[in-house]
């Protein structure tokens, strides 16, 4: 039996023993995204609520029977949809990444690695939960430890240790600390890491702009702060409801290997940063 903590639309919810228990009101009223992945029109306790049963119905997420291999790509430009699309071109050769009942993980193989992220939200705390663990290593991934310790500055850190060269590392926005602290440790113990920060609704001016310093891919979420600081650095800017920013050439040249394995069509043009139609925007960007 384990106990996980997370956030969804800025909700706090516990899942405990396979139950949820949402524990405050949605901080966001309304998301096109999530509007369009899951059909909410508007957000309340039980659309937060309905959303993670159909995760843990559908993929066995927080449980024993969790999915760990995964194809479909349900977001267009989603954090792990991009670095799935990364390791199978080469650009990268694994991405630390957090997944519930395992903490901090190495994944080095694209389908483990999408699986791990298409529906991960907001991990805080998590409980170890072994067939996850064993499922996880035995398809190649490597484990911060087994006690499902969230330590992407650690994970960084094993990936070096076990020779990866061409590192990425997701970083939670509300731990900007974590993305400074990385970009450090690269310069001196390993090639460059490229850095993604996801999770960022709420975080502050000066935590955005730690993020906007260190990192080559920030998605905005619902952050008002991401948008008009990150937004007005970038380099390059995906979607515009919840637009994902490039602040470097590589960070760049990550997205537009998305543009390239992406499916369906796409448009883009020439704009000044960031383009952020207002009718477009989570209610509200906080």
């Amino acid at each position: 039996m384990s106990e996980h903590l997370l956030e969804m639309a800025k909700s706090r919810i516990r899942i405990k023993d396979g139950k949820v228990e949402v524990l405050t009101d949605p901080g966001i009223l309304c998301c096109p995204l999530r509007r369009d992945l899951y059909g909410i029109a508007r957000e309340s306790r039980e659309s937060v609520q309905q959303v993670l049963q159909g995760h843990m119905q559908e993929l066995g997420m927080y449980g024993p029977n969790r999915v760990l291999e995964l194809q479909d790509k349900p977001v267009s430009f989603g954090a792990s949809e991009i670095l799935s699309d990364a390791l199978d071109e080469g650009l990268v050769d694994s991405a630390v990444v957090v997944c519930e009942g395992a903490g901090t993980v190495v994944a080095s193989r694209p389908d483990v690695l999408q699986a791990i992220g298409a529906h991960m939200t907001g991990l805080i705390k998590t409980e170890p939960i072994a067939k996850i663990q064993d499922g996880l290593e035995q398809k190649g991934c490597l484990l911060l430890d087994r006690t499902a310790r969230v330590d992407q500055v650690e994970g960084f850190k094993m990936a070096v240790s076990a020779g990866y060269k061409r590192i990425a590392v997701t970083v939670a926005g509300t731990n900007p600390q974590d993305a400074a602290a990385i970009r450090r440790l690269g310069e001196e113990i390993a090639p460059r890491p490229l850095l993604l920060a996801v999770h960022t609704t709420g975080i502050s001016e000066d935590q955005a702009a730690v993020l906007a310093e260190n990192c080559d891919l920030i998605w905005s979420c619902a952050s008002k702060q991401v948008r008009q600081i990150a937004g007005s650095r970038a380099c390059l800017q995906m979607g515009v409801s919840i637009p994902v920013f490039a602040m470097t050439l590589e960070g760049k040249r990550l997205l537009l290997n998305r543009a390239l394995h992406f499916s369906g069509p796409l448009a883009m043009h020439r704009a000044g940063l960031p383009l952020v139609p207002e009718e477009k925007q989570p209610e509200p960007l906080i």
